[in-house]
């Protein structure tokens, strides 16, 4: 149970930090871009395509992985990007000067590269919470549902949060800070207690053991 909670945990800290992130990342280019529909478009949709080049790297780091160390790296370097945020955002904003400002396309450029390594490291957490959290067979639905849908409250309480709370009596960059250490004591905690990952072994509940073993020694082989 403690284990489950751990990693149901993990994912919500994750969701809220990825969200609050979003809605935060809008205050940091408002002073250079507006706070038009093109900046909302840009984060959007740097933020979703990072969700996908994520998962898809933490689909493949999962499938090595047998312990939580992975997932411990991949949080604590996406922490380390939210501590150095703050410092070097905003001369980074400054110095691409009027014509990037001005121009449309600009907003995007500036969010890709702000933006997309946070959330890119956060989007990998999802995968290699699946690998750890899944129990068997006959509950992956279950497990991976409820891991999903914790991970969605977390996301819903960073939007929320930082909308009505961390932007109204915070100051900004400290709120960004306050969220890298959060997740920088999330991984550590991760490479101090190990959790180790599912069992190789797959069983196919119907099916004689003579045809199941092939099909999985195939598998492994690939």
């Amino acid at each position: 149970m403690g284990r489950i909670t751990a990693l149901y945990t993990t994912s919500i800290i994750s969701g809220f930090c990825m969200m609050a992130l979003e809605i935060l990342g809008a205050r940091v280019l408002q002073p250079f871009f507006g706070s038009g529909i093109d900046v909302w478009a840009a984060i959007i949709s740097i933020f979703i395509l990072s969700l996908s080049v994520g998962y898809w790297i933490g689909g493949r780091i999962a499938d090595k992985a047998s312990s939580n160390r992975p997932l411990a790296c991949v949080i604590i370097i996406a922490a380390i990007c939210y501590l150095l945020l703050p410092i070097w955002a905003r001369p980074f904003l400054e110095a691409l000067g009027p014509t990037v400002h001005t121009a449309r396309g600009g907003v995007l450029l500036a969010s890709l590269i702000l933006f997309l390594p946070p959330s890119l490291l956060l989007g990998c957490v999802s995968p290699l919470l699946v690998k750890l959290v899944f129990m068997g067979a006959e509950r992956v639905g279950r497990s991976t549902g409820t891991l999903y849908a914790v991970g969605s409250f977390g996301n819903v309480m960073g939007i929320l949060v930082a909308d009505f709370v961390l932007l109204v009596h915070f100051d900004l960059n400290h709120s960004i800070i306050g969220m890298g250490i959060a997740m920088g004591l999330m991984g550590t905690l991760h490479l101090l207690i190990p959790i180790a990952g599912t069992s190789e072994r797959v069983t196919v509940v119907g099916a004689a053991p003579g045809a199941v073993a092939p099909a999985v020694e195939a598998e492994q082989a690939r």
